[in-house]
């Protein structure tokens, strides 16, 4: 299980924080490496709030995990409908 409470706890596991606002409809992403090179990677997620570039106002967050890796290998060796049937 990870603990996910500051921003550097985000970096180490890899994870993205999305930020959304809702008045500009648009969305970005948190430079973690950033905030945290400037002293910020021990605030608590759930405290810090950041505001939009556009408009200023406080947008919301979303803390995406890391993307899968998938096997380049098919999931089934032909579709059922290529089948013969003898």
């Amino acid at each position: 299980m990870r603990r996910l409470v500051t921003l550097q706890d985000l970096r180490h596991s890899n994870h993205e924080l999305g930020l959304y606002c809702p008045t500009c409809d648009r969305w970005g992403v948190a430079e973690l490496d950033r905030l945290i090179a400037t002293g910020h990677g021990n605030r608590v997620l759930v405290d810090t709030k950041f505001r939009c570039r556009d408009c200023g106002a406080v947008v919301e967050k979303q803390v995406r995990p890391p993307m899968p890796q998938f096997s380049t290998a098919e999931a089934y060796i032909v579709p059922m409908s290529q089948h013969r049937v003898h």
